[in-house]
């Protein structure tokens, strides 16, 4: 099993906050450090140097911010990998927060892009209509484990 690159979305770790009223219209600038293990990568050959990926991964998010809380992140997508050498994958995430609230989010990565993108797609409870995004990269320590950083902004309504 070789794992070339993990849909990491490198969620945004969130503040925990009290009331949803309190939340309204606030921006918050989030940045971490993102740590993952594989669970998933079936590659499928299309033609000679052509593949797709079905990956699924599971990480935790670490904010900079000591006093912010720990983040559980799953996600799962698709890469394809093409006979030049480019590649390209999209998918989602769900990021889980103390207390059980929700954060969904797309994200993107490539070997066109520096840094990877994400956006925040919604959420549940106190992130109910939260938006936001912002870039990651993480590099491959093991075939199944990789680690990096995250850098965003979260809008809550």
């Amino acid at each position: 099993m070789t794992f070339k690159a993990l849909p990491l979305l490198a969620g945004l770790t969130l503040l925990t906050f009290g009331s949803s009223a309190a939340l309204a219209d606030k921006i918050i600038e989030d940045e971490g450090q993102i740590v993952c293990a594989g669970d998933k990568w079936e590659e499928k050959e299309i033609a000679k140097d052509h593949k797709t990926v079905d990956a699924a991964n599971r990480c935790v998010l670490t904010p900079k911010d000591d006093a912010s809380a720990k983040v559980t992140e799953a996600c799962a997508g698709k890469f394809e990998y093409l006979p030049d050498g480019s590649w390209k994958g999209a998918g989602t995430c769900t990021d889980t927060y103390p207390g059980g609230d929700k954060v969904f989010l797309s994200w993107e990565e490539g070997s066109h892009l520096k840094a990877y993108l994400y956006t925040k797609t919604g959420g549940t409870g106190k992130y109910e209509g939260v938006s936001g995004g912002g870039t990651y990269k993480y590099d491959m320590l093991t075939d199944s484990l990789s680690a990096g950083w995250y850098k965003g902004k979260l809008i809550l309504k």
